[in-house]
């Protein structure tokens, strides 16, 4: 590349060559230089400068150690190979600057795109300017479908006049925070569905230019789970006070039918043990269905001999076979 910049530049003197006013050889290889320098770096923008001295020295200066070679020329030659020097220099310096500088923008772009989060930077008037891949996926869009939109394309219909007015107030003060502290969030796809969502807002810019950066999350797994986990723990309390309940009641007419304390005692363990096998039956068909049959072989195991049981099976409810439990238990202990 600098030599062929350094051709160019020589053949391009030589044509004007004639035009041009006396004493500057060198004009036409700064050009030359910059461009050897820009293309190639700094090693290629020394050599141009070297054959460009070279060229000028051989065509269109003085023999250097002729009596034609005066002092001017010799400050000529020397302004020439120092100036062009800086210039390589310092276009080899911005030539990396820039360079690193667009691998900076790209790292940010790579970082910004790969982002697991939703990524949506909105400006002063609410319109969207940038957009990542996780947004897209969240919302269904295509980014280009996005820039340049309002960002209250991505709201539920009735949370857009709401949003005007915490867009306006934030705008007014803004700091990094939490959007809708104590309030649920949802966003809007493309297809009109909405979803539940967490956003974070930072304020980005500078110079009196401000943006937002949203963090968009989309919370629908973790809200699966929380109504999960909820449905778990009102099961868990309804089987709970159910199973008190029945124990009260057990314990209750155990009392109240027995004379004395050890009476009691072996009356009322008879029944919870009843009440336990019944719940582990239960237990084992995953509270969906009691199989009676199953039932009556766990109660009367100690008089399997002396038993038979017939006819076809009846599935009963968790609750009912509570009651079946104790029924069986009464009919199987003796008066």
């Amino acid at each position: 590349m600098a030599v062929a910049a350094v051709a160019v530049a020589t053949l391009a003197r030589w044509a004007l060559d004639g035009q041009m006013v006396e004493g500057v050889p060198f004009i036409l290889y700064f050009p030359a230089i910059i461009i050897a320098t820009l293309v190639g770096g700094f090693w290629p923008g020394l050599l141009a400068t070297a054959l460009s001295t070279a060229a000028a020295l051989y065509f269109f200066l003085p023999p250097l150690f002729g009596p034609e070679f005066d002092q001017r020329g010799a400050v000529s030659l020397l302004l020439f190979i120092v100036m062009s020097g800086i210039n390589v220099t310092i276009v080899a310096l911005l030539d990396s600057a820039v360079e690193r500088v667009m691998r900076q923008v790209q790292s940010v772009r790579v970082l910004f795109d790969s982002a697991p989060a939703g990524l949506v930077v909105v400006d002063q008037q609410g319109l969207i300017t940038l957009v990542n891949g996780s947004a897209e996926k969240q919302f269904g869009y295509d980014r280009r479908e996005l820039v340049g939109r309002n960002i209250e394309v991505l709201l539920p219909l009735a949370e857009v006049a709401q949003h005007r007015e915490a867009r306006e107030v934030f705008l007014r003060k803004p700091t990094a925070r939490a959007m809708g502290a104590g309030r649920d969030l949802s966003g809007r796809r493309k297809d009109g569905s909405e979803f539940p969502v967490e956003i974070g807002l930072n304020p980005v810019g500078r110079k009196g230019w401000v943006a937002v950066l949203a963090t968009i999350i989309d919370i629908s797994d973790r809200k699966k789970v929380q109504e999960s986990q909820n449905l778990i723990v009102r099961e868990l309390h309804h089987r709970t006070q159910n199973l008190f309940a029945v124990f009260q009641a057990i314990a209750s007419r155990t009392i109240d039918e027995s004379k004395t304390a050890a009476e009691i005692k072996d009356v009322l363990k008879g029944r919870i043990q009843a009440l336990a096998r019944a719940y582990s039956i239960a237990e084992d068909s995953g509270w969906e269905g009691v199989s009676l049959t199953a039932m009556l072989d766990r109660e009367l195991a100690g008089f399997s001999s002396g038993v038979k049981i017939d006819g076809c099976d009846v599935t009963l409810s968790p609750s009912a076979a509570q009651q079946f439990a104790l029924i069986i238990h009464e009919l199987v202990v003796p008066a």
